[in-house]
């Protein structure tokens, strides 16, 4: 029988068709990355008390509004989100998806790290009032996105790394 296509070549799978899926993935968590830097960019810590409020940012800078009788430390909490973020970019954009996993998990636990620390953010000043402190926003979206990428990239890794090389058949 003459045909123009081969039902063989069609079935199986020939080496280098993932590219398409590696490239989807690598761009998939290039974005998540930048979700991430994106949402560190959020309140991280709430402060409130009976004379006014603070709200801290990402790089450990307080705003204040009213009068807080309170020592409110300094917490770059962001900047260590940065770090493992980079590593993850750089490891999906480079192919090399074990290396994206791994920053994408030090992300997660980099996102969890303001929930232990919360206690230590709140340094009263003797005599003064008390001052109740929340975590906000951006360390709950940045656990939920570093889980998200950390699957994400676990996927990439099974699928374009762990994945058995095609036969070739004669």
């Amino acid at each position: 029988m003459l045909s123009i296509v081969s039902l063989d070549n069609i079935a199986r799978p020939r080496p280098g068709d993932h590219t398409i899926e590696a490239a989807i993935t690598k761009w998939a968590i290039a974005a998540l990355g930048a979700l991430l830097v994106a949402v560190t960019l959020l309140p991280w810590y709430s402060a409130h008390n009976d004379g006014g409020s603070a709200q801290m940012a990402g790089w450990g800078v307080w705003t204040t509004t009213g009068e807080i009788d309170a020592n409110l430390r300094l917490m770059p909490l962001a900047l260590l989100v940065y770090l493992p973020t980079g590593v993850m970019v750089y490891g999906a954009l480079r192919g090399a998806f074990g290396i994206a996993v791994i920053g994408a998990m030090a992300t997660f636990v980099a996102g969890l790290l303001p929930f232990m620390l919360e206690p230590a953010v709140d340094r009263h000043a003797p005599g003064g009032s008390a001052v109740a402190v929340e975590v906000t926003t951006a360390p709950q979206l940045v656990v939920a996105v570093a889980l998200i990428a950390s699957i994400t990239c676990w996927i990439g890794f099974a699928r374009c790394v762990l994945r058995p090389a095609p036969r070739e058949e004669a």
